[in-house]
């Protein structure tokens, strides 16, 4: 009896491990959109893509990727042997980026988690600004490409067009023992006014030293994690905000409040949806215990001082946007959008005011299966969502990954890269009537044109 139990027992084990094994095998199934007026499309899946962080789209409509190949490779991983940036072209206009439509922008990099992709002249001073009292001139067509690893923020540049990383700049660098692949630098985002902000994970509470461009810098180790903010080239560095767990994406809205999603302590659920300020105190300490069950650890402003969440999250939130154009329906507009990898969907937050911030409760508009694992997210320039799927919940790398576009079932049609080409030659009339653009890009850029006609 006892040996027909013991083969029982072993035939039950082998089958949940090739059940498990077969699940971690099966692609993905496709994720259901829970908005009856959107759709959801895949852009693009392994092998063309592995293991998907960061993700963006520049002004042209082009799709721009981080391919983590460092995070946790299992032995006899056979991909690229370091995390490079895809640029990801659909250029037949069928919805997706097909093998000969991929190119590499950027390789040799570590533990890359972010990345913004600017037009270079929104970075340059008014005083740098080549072109003549006309407005005749064209601006400067190379990108400024900023990227996030754990231990640097970088600025790539194309100098010549091609696609392909000519100049790399390091703007702020972290010095520390810590070489955790995902609690260092990350969740990079700029303000209306050019300021850069990111976030800075608990580090496994290592001493650090956080040094910018100009040779400030700032130290600590044991707080939990940071928010900071400088200048696009790295200098005056400045904490912005403390009491965090893995501040791991920000964004900033319209009226330039910025947000945040806060990955919650090992034993202390949820993940947060922050509204930063400031100097705020969000209540973290790693100090007081990684697991954030110490009474003196405050998770949602229970202790004097320290700042509440706006709403709690899905598990693991790895990206987030606040929406300002025109592709979803009308009342998406200053919603935020936020990635959920834990509990495999997107969900969208309608602020409503409380006190001097706002509450929110989270309602899922995408979402997928167990091999669903959604981390950055952007908007393109037609108002539709792009967003990384990680696929598999290995932290090692698995070879697998998809892109996925979300849209509204009517799509508008707006010529917003030609609008962009044409911004540095347009009359002040007409910058005019682009300060009500339904795109938040196009209504920064044309106030920026309009106050540096003032400067002149």
């Amino acid at each position: 009896m006892s040996i027909l139990r013991t083969l029982s027992v072993a035939s039950i084990l082998f089958a949940l491990a090739h059940l498990v094994h077969a699940e971690q095998n099966e692609p993905a199934s496709h994720p259901k959109v829970l908005d009856e007026r959107l759709k959801i499309e895949l852009f693009v899946e392994h092998p063309d893509l592995a293991t998907p962080t960061g993700i963006d789209v520049d002004h042209q409509g082009r799709v721009w990727v981080i391919e983590s190949n460092t995070h946790f490779p299992p032995e006899g991983y056979d991909r690229h042997p370091s995390d490079r940036i895809l640029v990801m072209h659909d250029q037949n206009n069928d919805g997706k980026a097909s093998v000969d439509e991929i190119t590499t922008f950027a390789d040799g990099l570590n533990f890359t988690m972010s990345i913004v992709v600017r037009p270079l002249w929104l970075d340059i001073s008014p005083s740098e600004v080549s072109r003549d009292a006309t407005r005749s001139a064209s601006p400067d067509p190379r990108l400024a490409v900023f990227v996030a690893t754990r231990n640097e923020l970088l600025l790539l540049t194309d100098v010549d067009g091609d696609l392909k990383c000519d100049e790399r700049t390091r703007l702020v660098h972290l010095e520390t023992k810590g070489n955790y692949p995902h609690n260092g630098l990350a969740g990079i985002a700029f303000d209306a006014l050019g300021w850069m902000y990111f976030g800075f994970g608990e580090n496994l509470g290592e001493d650090y030293q956080i040094i910018g461009s100009d040779g400030v810098t700032l130290s600590g180790g044991g707080e939990g994690g940071n928010i900071y903010r400088c200048k696009p080239d790295g200098s005056e560095l400045k904490q912005w905000a403390t009491g965090f767990w893995n501040p791991h994406a920000s964004c900033v809205d319209a009226f330039g409040r910025l947000f945040t999603v806060d990955n919650d302590a090992d034993s202390r659920p949820p993940c947060r949806l922050l509204h930063i300020v400031p100097d705020g105190d969000y209540g973290y300490r790693f100090r007081l215990g990684r697991k954030g069950l110490h009474p003196f650890t405050s998770w949602n402003g229970e202790i004097p001082g320290t700042l509440p969440m706006v709403a709690g999250t899905g598990e693991a939130p790895s990206g987030i946007l606040a929406y300002e154009s025109d592709g979803l329906p009308e009342d998406y507009i200053g919603n935020l959008i936020v990635t959920s990898w834990g509990d495999h969907r997107i969900d969208r937050f309608r602020l409503k005011p409380k006190g001097a911030s706002f509450e929110s409760i989270a309602e899922p508009i995408v979402q997928g299966d167990e091999n669903f694992r959604p981390v950055g997210i952007a908007c393109a320039p037609d108002g539709s969502l792009y967003f990384s799927d990680w696929v598999l919940r290995d932290y090692k790398l698995h070879g697998k990954g998809r892109v996925w576009r979300v849209s509204g079932k009517e799509e508008p049609k707006y010529d917003y890269a030609t609008t962009i080409e044409k911004l540095t030659a347009m009359s002040t009339a007409e910058l005019l009537k682009l300060v009500d653009n339904p795109h938040l890009s196009i209504r920064r850029m044309a106030a920026r044109e309009l106050i540096e006609d003032e400067v002149k």
